[in-house]
C-alpha cells in the first residue's frame, strides 16, 4: 500500500492521521544515518529509496526496512521524497546520478504509473538496479523494459485486499444489509484493484447492497465528509463503509463517532497501520488488511542491492521472481493481538537474510491485467 495524490500503498500506500503523521516524523527523524545529502549520494555501493512522503506510518516502516537493510551492510542510505509528484522525483535522481553511482542499487515508487518508464529508464543510463514498487502500467515488465537495470517490481495484491474486506462485511451482516464504498485516487492500482475485489465480494454476498461508491483520494478528512453526507442521507440504512485504505478508515469511523455509531455501522480498511490496528481491538473497526512496510523496504532495496554486486543477474531471472506479490494478512478481534506485537517489535532484517531467498514472502507473479 501507499498513497494520495498519486498513489497506494504502495503500499501501503497513505495519507495518515494527525496522531500518526506524528509518530512517523518521530520514527524517521530518529533513523540518523538514514538521510543523506544528494551529494554523499553517490559514493560507491550507496542505496536509495524514493518514498511518496515522510509524515506517514506506512513510509517511516518501509524505509526503517531499507535502512536495516544498509545497516547490515555497512553502507549509506539515502532517502528522497517525491511528495507524490513524479517529476520531483526524476529531479532529484538525475542530481544524485550526476556525479556517477558506481554499484549504487535503487528501490522506488515512482509516485504514479505515468512516470515508471522514465524513472527506470533514467536509472539504467545511469547503470543503476532499480526496483519499482506499487505503480507499474499493465504494457511494461522488467523483463522488457531497460531488463538489464530494471530488476524487479513488487506490490501487494489489492484485489484480494478489496475482496477480503467485503467478505468480512459479508459476514458480520449476516449476508444481508446495505454499505457504501471510499475508493482511493480512481488512475492507481491499489484503488481500482481493492473496488474489484470489492465488486467480486458482493456478487458472491448478492443480499448485500452497494448504496454509492465516492472517491476519497486516500485521505483521512475527504473520507470523513463523505461519511457524514451518507449518515445524513441514508440513516439507519447504512450497515457498513468499506474504506480502500486505513487513513479514509479512521474518517469514516470519526465521522460515524459523531453519531455515536461507530462500532454499530462496520468499517473496514487495508494497510494494516497501528491506529487502525487499535481501532479493530476497540471495536471501532472490523478488519484491516496487513500489509507488511518494513518487509517490502528490506526486500525491494536487498534485490536491487543484490543486482548492483552480482549476487543475482535480473535477466536469468524468472518472470515471476522479477513481478511479484508480497504477502498479506486479514486482521480482525482473534488475531489483533499477533499484529500489533508485531508492529511493537518489527523484525530486524539483514542482507544475508534476504539473500538467502528474496522471495520467501513472495504470494505470486502479478497476473496479466491486475494493473489496468
Amino acid at each position: 500500500m501507499k498513497t494520495p495524490k498519486s498513489q497506494s500503498c504502495r503500499g501501503g500506500m497513505f495519507r495518515r492521521s494527525l496522531f500518526a503523521a506524528s509518530f512517523a516524523v518521530a520514527a524517521v527523524t530518529s533513523m540518523a544515518t538514514a538521510y543523506v545529502s544528494p551529494a554523499r549520494a553517490a559514493e560507491k555501493g550507496s542505496l536509495i529509496i524514493g518514498i511518496d512522503e515522510t509524515a506517514s506510518e506506512y513510509w517511516a516502516e518501509y524505509t526503517q526496512g531499507a535502512q536495516d537493510i544498509a545497516d547490515s551492510i555497512g553502507t549509506k542510505l539515502t532517502v528522497i521524497t517525491s511528495n507524490y509528484q513524479g517529476a520531483q522525483l526524476l529531479a532529484q535522481l538525475g542530481a544524485i546520478y550526476a556525479t556517477g553511482c558506481s554499484k549504487c542499487a535503487l528501490a522506488t515508487d515512482p509516485s504514479s504509473n505515468a512516470f515508471v518508464k522514465a524513472v527506470v529508464h533514467r536509472s539504467a543510463v545511469a547503470q543503476v538496479p532499480i526496483v519499482t514498487i506499487w505503480n507499474r502500467p499493465e504494457n511494461i515488465h522488467p523483463w522488457d523494459t531497460d531488463p538489464k537495470y530494471w530488476v524487479a517490481h513488487t506490490s501487494f495484491d489489492g484485489v484480494m485486499s478489496g475482496y477480503y474486506q467485503m467478505t468480512a462485511l459479508c459476514k458480520a451482516l449476516g449476508g444481508k444489509g446495505q454499505i457504501a464504498a471510499v475508493e482511493g485516487v480512481p488512475s492507481t492500482p491499489p484503488a481500482y484493484q481493492r473496488i474489484q475485489g470489492l465488486h467480486k465480494a458482493l456478487a458472491e454476498c448478492p443480499g448485500v447492497k452497494l448504496l454509492d461508491t465516492q472517491v476519497g483520494d486516500w485521505q483521512e478528512t475527504k473520507s470523513q465528509n463523505i461519511v457524514r453526507t451518507w449518515i445524513a442521507r441514508y440513516g439507519d440504512k447504512l450497515n457498513g463503509v468499506f474504506a480502500s485504505n486505513d487513513a479514509m478508515a479512521r474518517g469514516a469511523v470519526a465521522a460515524l463517532r459523531e453519531k455515536n455509531l461507530n462500532g454499530k455501522v462496520f468499517v473496514t480498511g487495508s494497510d494494516g497501520s497501528k491506529v487502525a490496528l487499535d481501532m479493530v481491538k476497540s471495536g471501532d473497526m472490523l478488519v484491516t488488511v496487513w500489509n507488511d512496510p518494513v518487509l517490502q523496504g528490506a526486500v525491494s532495496i536487498s534485490l536491487a542491492h543484490a543486482a548492483a554486486v552480482g549476487d543475482i543477474d535480473p535477466e536469468k531471472l524468472t518472470h515471476a521472481q522479477r513481478d511479484f506479490y508480497l504477502k498479506q494478512e486479514v486482521v480482525d478481534k482473534s488475531n489483533v493481538d499477533q499484529y500489533l506485537a508485531l508492529k511493537a517489535n518489527a523484525p530486524k532484517y539483514t542482507y544475508d537474510q534476504m539473500k538467502a531467498n528474496f522471495w520467501k514472502d513472495s504470494a505470486g507473479q502479478i497476473p496479466v491485467g491486475a494493473n489496468k
